[in-house]
């Protein structure tokens, strides 16, 4: 008798499970390729990365990032939501897509660290440049020809290597002291 409810109930559910209406979303009229959906997808995730750091820069300027995104891919909204309805209905593929996505913003990120220094280096080059063109002015040391120029270029240039070698005999030797 308890395997017979049991039973029971478990050909109720069963059938209640397949009665069920599982509508599969049919692919859309304006069809966005995947690769074009991971750029869009893409672009978003750096466009509210972008919002939550500038909001008020956006309020101001009165933008609408995810707007400019879709006018940017030339398409309307209404198409990009029935192509990620689309894709969302399509589980293994989106989770495909924004592996791609994540993928592609750790690139973006790795390059920029690399720009950031680049250009912090850039700038104390400048900033060492401007000191000592600085110094001479102060000095009233410029040269008044291009050989003159080279020359002093050079003495400087000695000089700063004499004190480079001068920190790094020091380093070296605090460093021996440390480990004895």
């Amino acid at each position: 008798m308890k395997n017979s409810v049991v039973y029971s109930i478990l050909l109720l559910m069963l059938i209640a499970f397949s009665c069920q209406n599982l509508d599969k979303i049919d692919k859309p009229e304006n069809f966005i390729e995947e690769e074009k959906m991971i750029e869009i997808l893409t672009d978003i995730a750096f466009v509210k990365a972008a919002k939550g750091s500038y909001k008020k820069v956006f309020d101001i300027e009165k933008i609408n990032p995810e707007l400019y995104i879709l006018e940017k891919h030339g398409i309307d909204s209404l198409v990009f939501v029935e192509n990620n309805r689309w894709y969302i209905s399509q589980l293994d593929g989106y989770e495909k897509i924004f592996n791609k996505v994540k993928k592609n913003i750790e690139v973006s990120k790795i390059k920029f660290e690399k720009l950031k220094k680049e250009e912090d280096s850039i700038k104390r080059i400048k900033d060492s440049l401007e000191k000592v063109k600085n110094g001479l002015n102060k000095e009233k040391i410029l040269p008044s020809s291009l050989d003159e120029l080279e020359l002093v270029k050079e003495e400087l240039m000695d000089a700063e290597m004499e004190n480079a070698v001068k920190k790094r005999v020091k380093s070296s030797s605090l460093s021996r002291k440390k480990k004895q």
